[in-house]
């Protein structure tokens, strides 16, 4: 035994004398005893392998310290994000569902790194659909990412057709990265087959539109084949029927669905979360709640113009590099609109944007 373990075992039986001393003064005086005074052990040279007495009264004296994990120590699985509640999300992976702690800016649809029952990241996004906050529009509000499509659901009655919602989900799904689909739900309604004229501008700059009914089953099929092994979110105003074509596709999710109001023909939020479903074909959905108003996030009035593909062709031969298409002279956006390459429609959808974003 060394010459600093004697001094340490005498001064650990120096201790135990102590101790006993004030059990015996307490038990006499019936009173509790004062803990004793703390004895600073030199233990440098002690070695912790040995199990003699001295070492394990040095191990109670001194708390042993957990060695700290490194954050790339930690051994993380990758899974995929699939509703999202309050500070808690669900994870899907290998075929079973997780609960975890979440991660500010989560979103449904994301691509995590998880471990220990809690997101450790958030992976890149390939796409990203979302809006400035109704409650406060310096906040982002992302409704869905890593989608493929963005499946806009209308209707032409029953609330009636909202071409300038389309047009700035347009605009917004082409910032974001993803493909638009216009899916007309409640053809089953109809009363005049010229309600549907409204739609043809879309096609013509050559976006799917897809007429389907919930309630009759007709066009679903179609619009499964469209939406086939990719992953796409369904969203549009409130009272389309999103849910319900989702239940048309796929009854087994059996998601919950409500009439729209008789008093107003405006429809009734029913979706009060977004959730992903896996289909057995593959494909994922994204069910999102529904939207009276649609804003624009981060897109400001000089840039607007980018994101009307229908433009491009022809704003190159503007005689400004910063034409806004408005007020320019020579403009050759405006003459195609003259001339009709670009439709009139769109041109004016463009304009009632433009206006809002100045306002």
């Amino acid at each position: 035994m060394t010459r600093q373990e004697k001094r340490n075992l005498k001064d650990i039986s120096k201790l135990k004398r102590q101790r006993e001393r004030q059990k015996f003064i307490a038990a006499a005086a019936g009173a509790k005893p004062e803990p004793p005074p703390r004895v600073r052990l030199d233990t440098r040279t002690a070695d912790w392998d040995e199990e003699d007495p001295v070492v394990s009264e040095l191990r109670r004296a001194v708390p042993a310290q957990r060695p700290a994990v490194a954050a790339e120590a930690i051994a993380t699985e990758e899974g995929l994000v699939t509703a999202i509640g309050k500070g808690v999300c669900r994870v899907q992976t290998d075929g079973a569902t997780l609960r975890c702690r979440s991660l500010p800016g989560l979103a449904v649809g994301d691509r995590v790194r998880f471990a220990l029952g809690a997101v450790q990241e958030i992976l890149p996004r390939r796409t990203t659909l979302s809006r400035p906050d109704p409650h406060n529009p310096k906040l982002e509000r992302v409704m869905a990412v890593n989608v493929d499509v963005v499946v806009n659901v209308v209707s032409v009655s029953s609330p009636p057709l909202r071409p300038g919602l389309i047009d700035r989900y347009l605009v917004a799904i082409q910032r974001g990265g993803a493909k638009p689909l216009i899916c007309v739900n409640k053809i089953d309604l109809l009363q005049d087959e010229r309600e549907l004229e409204a739609l043809d501008v879309y096609r013509t700059i050559g976006v799917p539109v897809v007429l389907c009914s919930a309630a009759t089953g007709a066009g679903v099929s179609e619009l499964m084949d469209a939406l086939s092994g990719l992953t796409c979110v369904f969203t549009g105003h409130s009272g389309v029927g999103k849910s319900s074509v989702l239940n048309a596709i796929c009854p087994s999710l059996a998601l919950a669905t409500h009439q729209v109001s008789a008093a107003n023909n405006k429809g009734q939020h029913t979706t009060r979360s977004s959730s992903l479903h896996i289909l057995a074909n593959g494909t994922k959905v994204i069910d999102t709640p529904g939207i009276r108003q649609f804003g624009l996030w981060e897109i400001g009035a000089e840039e607007l113009r980018w994101y009307f593909n229908e433009f491009g062709q022809f704003s190159h031969g503007c005689p400004y590099a910063n034409c806004t298409h408005t007020h320019e002279p020579g403009c050759e956006v405006k003459e195609a609109v003259r001339r009709g390459d670009i439709p009139k429609a769109r041109f004016d959808a463009y304009l009632r944007i433009l206006q809002s974003l100045l306002e």
